[in-house]
């Protein structure tokens, strides 16, 4: 899902990610129900890595989609117009993701 940066408040690009967050949590969670209800006889048991997955993909699914801090210093830099684009690490930067493709 974008997000329209340029006017948003603090305030408002907070809602706007809680409710993406709580999106992903509302589909997952009747994804989840259906299957279990399905399978009632039957039963999973998860290996120590799988329960790690699973608790680190809680922790990331909580997290904020987009650094408000970040967005809020290069707004007010651009504003003041002191914000600097460096030509060569942005050109680095875009042969690098380049090279990640398959």
């Amino acid at each position: 899902m974008a997000i329209e940066i340029n006017s948003l408040s603090r305030g408002a690009l907070q809602n706007a990610v809680e409710s993406t967050s709580a999106n992903r949590t509302s589909a997952s969670s009747t994804g989840g129900s259906r299957s279990a209800a399905t399978a009632q006889g039957d039963s999973v048991s998860l290996t120590r890595s799988a329960s790690q997955l699973q608790s680190l993909e809680q922790e990331i699914s909580q997290m904020p989609v987009v650094d408000a801090q970040r967005v809020e210093s290069v707004q007010r830099a651009m504003a003041t117009g002191s914000f600097v684009i460096d030509p060569e690490n942005s050109a680095e930067n875009l042969l690098f993701m380049e090279r990640a493709l398959p």
